[in-house]
């Protein structure tokens, strides 16, 4: 027993109130997650005290009279029967079928390999679950060398399309113009049998006056029936664009090669990668790959590895950035002087370049360095030292001919055939869409232009609005749209036809490195007749009479001719059924090439491009950048996602909409702060943002480590003829856009405008408030130092505990011991499991994520929604702090300057299933209980909604369904028997139950049946996918295994994190990589020294820092503290522990002893959080 006169934890007590920043890293760099919490005031402290957002528990908004108003007219239209609001919605369930196939076994699901055409070009390879013939989830072909099992949030999301009540169900006819005109509901007959005569008149003028325009995407399919089209119709026009503007990348390799080609990184075999303007990690066909090998070459699993360098060149925060070990914070218009001035440096340090290094050398640059000369230096050096292993890339912000300078920099480095490729791109593809809308215009406005075909496209909205493409295009006579939902330029269209998904349909796809995958159907098409864009085109091209308006061709007969004639197999059958299987076409795969015969040839064609290239001056007040971008919306075409809406938009956190993006000091200068997060409903200041005499008006937010003077728009939002899901949501930035599409503005005006718009962002939502060593983090120095090391740590009450390195940078170096004050039954011991204790017996599953490779995507949670049936809450909800995802991505900034932050890190937080779990005891009816596998299961017919669990979860991941969220329509209203002069309340929640619009039936068929469907007033959370865990066991019997091999399965979050950052699996198997996950030195519980015993660990993050601009913290352990061997234990070296205290100073006056207590939670200096 320890002889201290007091309690130890109390000695060498600090004042609060001297340690108020919230978090402290390894080398004593504070993290902070908002504005709010950097400031740390009064006010938000006691925010943080409500445990949950404000409002979260809060039911109505509006106003008594209207609630009684309400609840009235829902008893009278309903009677009695509504009286008991407390019971269960009714439901029937019907059998499958009396015939049912061969293939198929009610309730084990079947896969099938298919393939997803990207926005502009590039696949992803898809397995996609069906159950009873009804696709249910996507996720990533482990054969695909794209995805390689991995997945994006627009492949997972897609599944809601499919499904999207609000789609196109059959064509529509539009007779006469203007108000006058009368829209009647036709067939695909009557289309057939009305283009077969209409086409027929473009063979006299061999296509004159016809035009198709087309998504870009790459297909060879597609690519036969154009040249078919275009053989019939040698004048018409093909126009393939992606609205977000042309593709700089793909032009400035033309300018460098003489042809347009692909770039393939292979970031895997990258040791110094230089990133300017990107996000290669996220954008791009590539991105999955680009992701998948970022977090290869971060990994470390043993102090004998090492991890990858990366600099990055940004206006903004972007995924890669986010995790680079140096980050220069650039204005976008300066970003191309950047290229030049890393160019001069590279070509004099490798004496290559020729003719191009004189040039570099000469060029203007039209002011100083942005980046401190010295630290760009010493980063040419490191890419010049790693040559052969190093890549510089560069983002569409750039022009096309910073990205020709930057392919000559990667032939210098070594870097072609390594690290880069490139594969040779079709004509199509390469081809500046919008500016051949722009040569359209004309054309059609003088009425030359007499029938347009758009398929899959909508060019009224998502093209700049000075291009006048909506008025041209009402000037057209004939205007056939196909589109899946409503949309501003079906609204104009004469014929709206009902396209096929491609989860409905056949096709194929071409990925960037040349894959060639089948889209094989998974599910007939849902409404009767719908065609696939093949399938039009193919009747279109048809030479055939009216009479024929029932002929139409197959998309499978077109794909099998087009392969036959591409591919020369000697049994076609057999290959077509192994494609089918695989997902792919065999050794189709490029490796990629040079992309030029000669260094010499290269350098000379970007010499003559050089002069050319634009590079702008610093922006000021008076003159901003400005940045046109997208996110997951992408050109809008995904704005009826709801996954999509509601997932946090990254760095920000916004859901719901797309403010304009300014930094603190830029949106202080011009008074556009934003309200703080301790009022109720935040607010945010709309600006007006002009450019050239093109304006528009948007709310600003503030986005922490942002170039001064600079504006980020988001594209895609502001739909004005879209589904429920989309209506109303963001603002429509395409007025501020110019005709040629380009993504960087300078010269820009900015102003407050009239109003405040509300804004609902999940930053500070569910706040692990008063927890020290939340996130950390070390530099790659001290981990192979100090990385094998084990210490015993004995405290002053003679209980000895081991540590590994990340557990000594947290409280269990500073905490009494972990020890019960009871036996676990599952365990029979106050901490370890004792021998022969149920926890002694696989499986017993536990999961590790590893904040290194983290990139804060947020794929893993929309995986997890789509695979457990949670539900979207709606932008209001998710203000009162809602939402139901069951992982949430907390984003951390760092640093101790709010202007220029360092680097961002993420921690996916779900479920931890405690051994010791919290929320187990508090619940009155035992609706949350521990499994003997280590799970914490819950129960949800037993849940009687007291939310006593979620208070008492410190990790503030239970989710509570306050309305019917899952069994009611999202944005809908009240059911049609309603009267409709009945009130509307502002939260539609409130609407009664039984008077609400119900999920339509559609909706109900992407169900994943093997998840129940919770309702109102039940709560939920993470599960570790346990109806996946159940799957698998039922296998392995059948297949007469003794174990659950390690891989049999994965969570949904497991499978689709593109960097592998989340591994799942059996502790107790050693050999499994989830025990050997757990076991590594950089392994931690989050918030341990609570004794709740998680079975969730934590990889801590590192960095690589150049020595030359930062010197490496190799010693993370260097303050006070007590008790081991690089804490000293006496009373006076207590007294100087560097870490803060966290306080509510308000409790600490009404109690004496509170401050004092807090000495246990001191933050030492070596972690985050």
């Amino acid at each position: 027993m320890s002889s201290a006169k007091q309690c130890p934890s109390t000695v060498g007590k600090q004042d609060p109130e001297a340690h108020r920043a919230s978090t402290v890293n390894g080398n004593e760099t504070r993290l902070w997650r908002s504005l709010d919490e950097y400031a740390d005031t009064g006010e938000f402290q006691t925010f943080l005290e409500r445990e949950f957002p404000a409002g979260a528990s809060e039911l109505m908004a509006s106003s008594r009279r209207t609630f009684l108003q309400l609840m009235g007219g829902a008893m009278a239209l309903a009677g009695a029967a509504t009286i008991p609001g407390c019971r269960r919605p009714e439901h029937h369930i019907m059998s499958y079928s009396r015939d049912v196939p061969g293939e198929v076994v009610p309730g084990r699901p079947l896969y099938y390999a298919t393939s997803m055409p990207l926005p502009g070009g590039g696949a992803e390879g898809l397995l996609v679950k069906t159950h009873e013939g009804r696709p249910t989830f996507t996720e990533g072909n482990p054969l695909h060398p794209v995805n390689r099992g991995k997945s994006s949030p627009w492949s997972i999301a897609a599944m809601l399309s499919i499904y999207d009540p609000d789609r196109l169900k059959y064509p529509i006819f539009r007779e006469g113009e203007g108000a006058s005109a009368i829209e009647r509901d036709v067939t695909w007959d009557d289309f057939r049998a009305w283009s077969a005569d209409h086409f027929k008149t473009f063979d006299e003028t061999s296509g004159n006056g016809l035009v198709f325009i087309v998504d870009k995407k790459t297909s060879p399919t597609r690519d036969a029936l154009r040249d078919r089209i275009m053989a019939r119709w040698p004048l018409a026009q093909w126009i393939a664009y992606d609205g977000t503007g042309p593709d700089n990348k793909m032009h400035g390799l033309r300018l460098a090669f003489g042809k347009a080609h692909r770039e393939i990184l292979s970031l895997e075999n990258a040791d110094v990668v230089f990133s300017i303007g990107g996000d290669e990690l996220v954008e791009g066909a590539g991105a999955l790959r680009n992701a998948r090998g970022f977090g290869a070459a971060r990994k470390v699993s043993s102090t004998n590895d090492t991890m990858s360098r990366v600099y990055a060149a940004e206006a903004t925060y972007s995924h890669l950035g986010s995790q680079a070990d140096h980050r220069f914070v650039v204005a976008p218009s300066r970003l191309p002087a950047v290229v030049v001035e890393l160019a001069r440096l590279v070509f004099k340090k490798t004496g290559k370049g020729g003719p191009l290094a004189a040039k570099v050398d000469a060029f203007d640059t039209r002011g100083p360095s942005t980046i401190e000369p010295a630290h760009l230096e010493a980063a040419a050096e490191d890419l010049v030292d790693a040559r052969g292993r190093a890549a510089v890339i560069a983002g569409q912000e750039l022009p096309p001919e910073a990205h020709a300078l930057v392919a000559a920099i990667n032939e210098a480095l070594g870097a072609v055939g390594k690290t880069v490729s490139y594969v040779r791109a079709g004509e199509e593809e390469s081809r500046d869409g919008l500016a051949d809308l722009a040569e359209l215009v004309g054309p059609m406005k003088g009425g030359r232009i007499k029938t347009a075909v758009c398929i899959e496209t909508n060019p009224v909205f998502d093209t700049p609005k000075a291009l006048g493409f909506a008025e041209a295009f009402d000037r057209v006579t004939n205007r056939i749209v196909l589109s899946q939902g409503p949309s501003e330029t079906a609204a104009r269209a004469t014929w709206q036809l009902n396209i096929a998904t491609f989860l409905e349909s056949w096709g194929d796809t071409e990925a960037d490195d040349g894959t060639i995958a089948p889209i094989q159907p998974m599910i007939a098409p849902l409404y009767d007749g719908a065609l696939s864009e093949i399938e039009l085109l193919a009747l279109l091209a048809e030479d055939r009479s009216a009479d024929d308006y029932t002929y139409q061709p197959s998309g499978y007969d077109i794909v099998r001719d087009v392969w036959r004639g591409r591919f020369e197999w000697s049994d076609f059958e057999k290959n077509w059924r192994r494609t089918l299987h695989d997902g792919l076409v065999a050794g189709t795969t490029q490796t990629g090439s040079p992309g030029t015969s000669s260094a010499a040839s290269l350098f000379g064609s970007v010499a003559d491009a050089l002069d050319s290239m634009p590079v702008g001056t610093e922006p000021a007040p008076e003159a901003l950048d400005v940045v046109v971008t997208t996110n997951t919306m992408h050109d809008g075409r995904f704005a009826n996602l709801s996954w999509l809406q509601e997932l946090p938009q990254f760095g920000t956190t916004v859901v719901w909409d797309n403010p304009a993006l300014m930094s603190p000091a830029t949106a202080e200068r011009f008074g556009l702060m934003p309200d703080p997060y301790t009022v109720k409903e935040p607010k945010a200041q709309m600006a007006s943002i002009s450019v050239d005499g093109r304006s528009v008006e948007v709310p600003v937010w503030i986005m922490p480590g942002m170039a001064d003077n600079t504006v980020v728009l988001t594209q895609g939002y502001g739909r004005e003829v879209v589904g429920v899901v989309g209506a109303g949501v963001g603002f429509n930035v395409q007025p501020l856009r110019s005709i040629d599409g380009k993504r960087v503005y300078t010269g820009a005006k900015v102003e407050p405008a009239k109003g405040r718009y509300p804004i609902s962002s999940t930053q500070n939502h569910w706040s692990m408030e008063s927890r020290t060593s939340i996130v950390r983090h070390v530099d790659l120095d001290a981990y192979l130092r100090h990385g094998d090391s084990k210490v015993e740590h004995e405290n002053e009450y003679g209980f000895k505990t081991e540590l590994n390195f990340a557990e000594r940078l947290g409280e269990l170096a500073h905490t009494p011991p972990n020890k019960s004050v009871y036996k676990n039954p599952f365990t029979k011991s106050y901490d370890d499991p004792a021998p022969g204790s149920r926890y002694t017996v696989g499986p017993q599953w536990g999961m590790s994520v590893d904040m290194g490779t983290c990139i804060g995507c947020a794929t893993c949670t929309i995986a997890c929604q789509s695979e457990n049936n949670i539900p979207v809450v709606g932008k209001t909800e998710v203000r009162k702090g809602r939402e139901m995802t069951w992982i949430r991505i907390d984003r951390y900034f760092s640093g101790e300057d709010l202007h220029n932050p360092g680097p961002m890190y993420h921690q996916p937080v779900m479920c931890q299933q405690c051994e010791n779990a919290p929320c187990e005891t508090v619940c009155p009816v035992n609706a949350t209980s521990h499994g003997p596998e280590g799970i914490n299961y819950m129960v949800y017919n037993r849940c009687i909604g007291t939310r006593y669990c979620a208070n008492n979860c410190p990790y503030k991941v239970r989710r509570f369904n306050f309305f019917d969220y899952g069994t009611k329509k999202l944005n809908g209203g009240y059911r049609k028997e309603v009267p409709e002069d009945t009130p509307r309340p502002n939260n539609i929640n409130l609407i009664p139950p039984r008077l609400r619009e119900k999920v339509e039936e559609i909706q109900k068929l992407r169900m994943n049946p093997d998840v129940t469907v919770r309702s109102r007033g039940v709560m939920e959370k993470c599960t570790f996918c346990l109806q996946r865990i159940n799957a698998a066991r039922y296998e392995m019997k059948l297949q007469d295994l003794d174990m659950i091999p390690d891989g049999f399965f994965q969570t949904a979050c497991q499978a689709a994190c593109p960097t592998g950052s989340i591994v799942f699996g059996d502790l107790l198997d050693e050999t499994s990589r989830v025990r050997k996950e757990a076991d590594n030195g950089r392994s931690y519980a989050l918030l341990g020294f609570l004794n709740t015993r998680p079975r969730t660990t934590y990889q801590l993050s590192m960095s690589n820092p150049n020595p030359k601009i930062r010197k490496p913290v190799e010693d993370p352990f260097h303050h006070g503290g007590h008790g081991s061997e690089e804490h000293g234990g006496s009373e006076e070296d207590a007294g100087h522990a560097t870490g803060p205290a966290f306080i509510d100073r308000f409790k600490k006056f009404e109690d004496g002893g509170y401050a004092l207590s807090l000495r246990v939670l001191s933050t030492p200096a070596g972690v985050l959080a």
